[in-house]
């Protein structure tokens, strides 16, 4: 036997050694979703609302991290307090040991029932201060910007398309009022979730909660669907050695039954980085088109779904600057094969992929919280870990192919790039690359 191997065999991840999701609902309509996990080193309690940027105007864009972060601040009896935004959901996540679940829970709990007090009371100058600094930081990051401005152009005109964090032109304008009235609105009992994960008592859990946790139940504020645009962004700066670049057609949402059909899809092209050892050894063909040639630095393919909607794509980083045209030509190209000849040995692979990462996702209560909490949101549903391997291992070559003919083939994109992209050539010339003379 190898050695180790009986302690690497001994180990579970914490994906695959969860119980099963326990529901209940408390008075108030709040739904309480819980995962235990006796090998968890500790515990994860978090209150989750839909809202996000996707419930902002580009007025208040920004109101929901703001406030999320000035009420979850620091230590509370051993608890630590987190915000945690997205585009869909705003939350208050309390990190703590497994011994200490309850007390973990009591601090959520006079988090929301005295919100109107410690906003009141808070230094509001100084959160956003705190706050534009890290949308600074995020400015300053290409990648992370070009993956902004693809959202900001593939839903212009719908809030979707907002940036999580704000702006420094909305967030310098929101005021105290804006955040009580952004809470009254969307920290309702129906449009709410306290999700948890660790080592603790699912009954006792809801037994402090439903003592301690109130919370006015209301209407759960609707929202209009965001509409894909074919289109474009481009911010041109040549004082960036580098290109970066992002295109994406539109994707799947979270409830589509093509969910996992379309991760396995993105997966067939996969990720590539030439600075890392394994470089050479990256199995999709496009990776191995690319650094024969030197084409791109990184590229990494990926299957964002949002509630109703989503994006597939690839964000590429760029430092041949003579080569953008062509890694973007190689890149549809490929595209175009998984309408028309991707193989079984590449879906294989692919799904496999898909697996490792959806359990590589999971492994802390932290992320588990995360993603129960964000499906049962958007999606009223969260499937087990095995209902989602199950899916995945039954999609086969020919549902792939059928997706991507549907959702691919000769479909609008939308493009993103900064940086030296003056060999990003113009928007048609890729649109015509998403299609291809077939007999």
């Amino acid at each position: 036997m190898i050695r180790g191997f009986r302690s690497v065999a001994a180990r579970r991840l914490v994906s695959t050694a969860n119980a099963p999701t326990k529901f209940t609902t408390l008075a108030s309509g709040v739904t309480v979703a819980t995962e235990t996990n006796p090998n968890a080193p500790s515990s994860t309690v978090g209150v989750y609302f839909a809202a996000g940027s996707r419930a902002e105007t580009p007025y208040n864009n920004g109101v929901g991290a703001l406030t999320t972060r000035t009420l979850s601040q620091g230590l509370d009896q051993g608890v630590l307090l987190l915000a945690t935004n997205t585009k869909e959901a705003n939350a208050f996540v309390a990190q703590t040991t497994n011994a200490n679940v309850n007390a973990a829970a009591s601090a959520l709990s006079k988090l929301v029932v005295n919100r109107e007090e410690l906003i009141e009371k808070a230094d509001f100058t100084r959160a956003k201060a705190a706050l534009r600094a890290d949308i600074d930081a995020l400015e300053a990051n290409p990648s992370e910007m070009v993956l902004e401005h693809l959202d900001a152009s593939a839903f212009q005109g719908y809030s979707l398309g907002l940036p999580t964090l704000g702006t420094n032109d909305s967030v310098p304008d929101i005021e105290k009022s804006d955040s009580l009235r952004f809470l009254d609105k969307h920290l309702v009992g129906s449009n709410t979730v306290i999700a948890a994960s660790g080592n603790f008592d699912h009954d006792a859990l809801v037994e402090t909660l439903d003592k301690e946790f109130k919370l006015q139940d209301g209407p759960k504020p609707t929202r209009a669907p965001a509409s894909f645009l074919g289109s474009e962004v481009r911010m041109r700066d040549d004082t960036i050695p580098k290109a970066y670049i992002s295109i994406a057609a539109q994707g799947e949402g979270l409830s589509s039954p093509a969910y996992f059909v379309a991760k396995v899809g993105a997966a067939v092209f996969g990720s590539f980085d030439q600075d890392k050892a394994t470089a050479k050894f990256t199995s999709p063909k496009l990776a191995s088109i690319v650094q024969d040639y030197h084409i791109v630095d990184k590229y990494t393919h990926f299957s964002r779904s949002y509630s109703d909607t989503g994006l597939w794509g690839f964000n590429a980083e760029i430092s041949n600057l003579g080569q953008v045209d062509d890694f973007v030509h190689f890149a549809l190209k490929q595209w175009n094969r998984l309408s028309v000849s991707v193989t079984d040995a590449e879906i294989a692979r692919a799904k496999a992929q898909v697996k490792t990462e959806l359990l590589a996702t999971l492994n802390s209560p932290t992320a588990v919280v995360h993603d129960i909490a964000s499906k049962v949101l958007l999606n009223g549903y969260r499937a087990s870990i095995s209902q989602s391997l199950e899916a995945i291992d039954a999609i086969l070559n020919s549902d792939v192919r059928a997706w991507a003919s549907a959702a691919l083939w000769d479909k609008d994109i939308v493009i993103s790039g900064t940086g030296s992209i003056e060999a990003l050539l113009d928007y048609n010339r890729a649109r015509n690359d998403m299609a291809m003379m077939r007999f």
